[in-house]
């Protein structure tokens, strides 16, 4: 392509984005772009009206009560000044960055008062309104957050306007009047999380408490009290045919009230057949009821999220009960905890247990909280709580062949995608479309999807990422919690070391497949994933019709690879790869000649799941 062709295409680009309200999703285009593609005061003409763009898209969501993304774009538009003022990167001359030129003011938003650039991070983990750059100008993060949960109020959703509250970042900054209205509320809907949070602002600010609120902590509801806001999900899917009789097909499972309208929580793989395209067949949605388990009262899904496995339904009940969904994070090993539900349909029953373990990697996002309480075909979806009476996760699973092995979601990642499960249909997941491998520093790319804006940046395998947004990130869990705090099309820094050096990049934040291999797949060649699904980097060195050679370039600890023996500097011929969407797994057959064998040639499997929980 010449030369003025690949600017006209740029350009193209660049132009596209801005018009689409995808304005943040131009500048790592932009910053990305090689030495001499667009000339350097283009570059900078650009940079301001992508600025500019983004505060215009973040007015007009505002204006029209699109409150996630509006937040979206401030988040955007605090990333961009801090990375311009407080990241100065070395030059690099394959790659130079758009900050290389005089960066702008923030410009336009009603003040010229800056401010420091973002370094410490405060609640949510990366925004503060004392470090704000953009305080005092048209709009605070605070101010945004406090609309929503305004909005939210005066629609009726207290659950969801408590959640979005409770997001404020400066929430201990609130002042006890504002916060008045939002305390009758969490009372109302029995969120003692929230109660607690608020009454630590009164006591802050020696402001009077409504008189009732002590009474109604000090209040024990025994768990007895507590299975009349708990019900059984039935799923009526008509009748299959097996050994040429026809039997009634039904899934049972369990669920918990959250919201005094008769919103509920359950599993996704529960209600599976009531969202999922693919399925060819009779599907309805019923709820039982503890004080009247005969009758089948009819319900539908409000929103679902089938990576965390969680769904929200609604029935047309008034539940004695519910459920508040906390920020849990202090729980250990030992803590006694009790489980919920209807296993094999008998409704309200408990048993009891304690956390065996937490931070399994058991979802593609998030972490699990292993269990021993007693759990059965028809468990999944009831609530799992603290001996003290507090919600701490959602039952989802348990491996059929080990007594007692079990596994629950975390309330805490719960509470991520509480405020979208009220929208109707499938919950949205922000990704860096990167996979990583944890090493003994941190993380480790392994992969970068072509075409994404991690790509753009100029992200590539063998990176090690360092912080995102300015938090430190330790391991999957800590990268993929701030991810998901994150709405979809915010700008996010990313710092990470190639080469000895430290270097910055800008990332817009795009939907989440919920196959994430399978998409790629449809993308990038198999070989570019083995990193990710196998945990091991290999090198093509030949290719025809009849065979293709390669050699492995790395292995990382604990993966696949390594569990089968593979080492570096092994070369293998690939036999067969399958992907089978049925099972869910990848299957990869090589004949390797292992230097540690004396290079003498055996045929090896590698199995990986299609779900691995190691991208962002």
């Amino acid at each position: 392509m010449a030369v003025s062709q690949r600017e006209d295409v740029v350009r193209a680009d660049l132009e596209s984005r801005i018009r689409s309200e995808s304005a943040g999703r131009a500048l790592p285009r932009l910053v990305g772009l090689h030495s001499g593609v667009l000339p350097v005061a283009e570059q900078t003409a650009f940079r301001d009206e992508i600025i500019r763009s983004l505060q215009s898209e973040l007015r007009n969501f505002r204006a029209r009560g699109e409150y996630e993304q509006a937040i979206a774009r401030w988040r955007s538009l605090a990333t961009v000044h801090a990375w311009q003022t407080d990241s100065e990167p070395a030059p690099d001359p394959e790659r130079p960055e758009i900050d290389a030129v005089e960066p702008p003011e923030v410009p336009e938003f009603g003040s010229d008062r800056g401010g420091e650039p973002i370094r410490s991070p405060e609640i949510d983990g990366r925004f503060s309104e004392r470090d704000n750059p953009l305080s005092g100008q048209i709009v605070s993060l605070n101010e945004l957050y406090l609309e929503w949960a305004e909005l939210l109020y005066e629609e009726g959703n207290s659950v969801a306007a408590l959640q979005v509250l409770l997001r404020v970042p400066d929430f201990d900054s609130l002042e006890p009047e504002t916060l008045a209205p939002f305390l009758d509320m969490a009372r109302t809907v029995n969120h003692r999380f929230a109660i607690e949070r608020i009454l630590g602002v009164f006591e802050r600010a020696s402001a009077e408490v409504p008189s009732g609120i002590a009474d109604f902590l000090a209040r024990d509801t025994p768990l007895a009290d507590m299975l009349s806001g708990t019900a059984t999900i039935l799923v009526d899917q008509g009748i299959r045919i097996r050994g040429g009789v026809g039997v009634r097909d039904q899934v049972i499972g369990s669920g918990f009230f959250i919201d005094p309208r008769g919103y509920l929580i359950t599993n996704h793989h529960v209600i599976r057949s009531q969202v999922d395209p693919r399925h060819d067949g009779f599907s309805r949605l019923f709820i039982r009821l503890p004080d009247n388990p005969t009758a089948r009262v009819p319900a539908r899904v409000v929103g679902y999220d089938e990576i965390l496995d969680i769904a929200l339904l609604k029935a047309e009940v008034e539940p004695p009960y519910v459920f508040s969904v906390p920020d849990v994070r202090a729980l250990r090993p030992g803590s006694v905890v009790f489980a919920m539900g209807s296993p094999g349909g008998l409704s309200s029953s408990i048993s009891s247990g304690i956390i065996s373990a937490t931070g399994r990697r058991y979802l593609q996002l998030g972490e699990a909280m292993q269990i021993d309480a007693a759990l059965n075909p028809g468990n999944s979806g009831g609530p799992v709580v603290h001996s003290d009476g507090t919600l701490v996760g959602v039952a989802f699973a348990g491996i059929a062949q080990f007594e007692n092995v079990n596994f629950a979601v975390p309330s805490r990642w719960i509470q991520h995608i509480l405020v979208d499960l009220y929208s109707e249909g499938q919950v949205s997941h922000g990704w860096l479309a990167m996979g990583l491998q944890a090493v003994r520093n941190g993380l480790e790319v392994v992969y970068v999807l072509p075409g994404s804006s991690a790509a753009e940046a100029g992200l590539a395998p063998g990176d090690r990422i360092e912080r995102i947004d300015g938090v430190p990130v330790r391991d999957l869990a800590d990268a993929q919690d701030l991810i998901m705090s994150m709405p979809v099309q915010s700008l996010v820094s990313v710092e990470y070391r190639r080469d000895g050096r430290t270097r910055h990049a800008l990332v817009s934040l795009s939907e989440r497949p919920v196959r994430p291999v399978e998409y790629a797949l449809e993308r990038d060649r198999e070989t570019a994933l083995f990193g990710t699904l196998f945990g091991m980097n290999v090198q093509e060195l030949s290719s025809s019709i009849w065979r293709r050679e390669f050699r492995i370039e790395r292995v990382f600890p604990g993966t696949v690879a390594d569990d089968t023996g593979l080492s570096a500097q092994d070369p293998f011929t690939l036999q067969d790869w399958v992907v089978d969407t049925d099972r869910r797994v990848a299957f990869l057959l090589i004949a390797i000649r292992p230097r540690r064998a004396g290079f003498i040639t055996r045929g090896i499997q590698l199995v990986a799941l299609l779900e691995p929980d190691n991208f962002i």
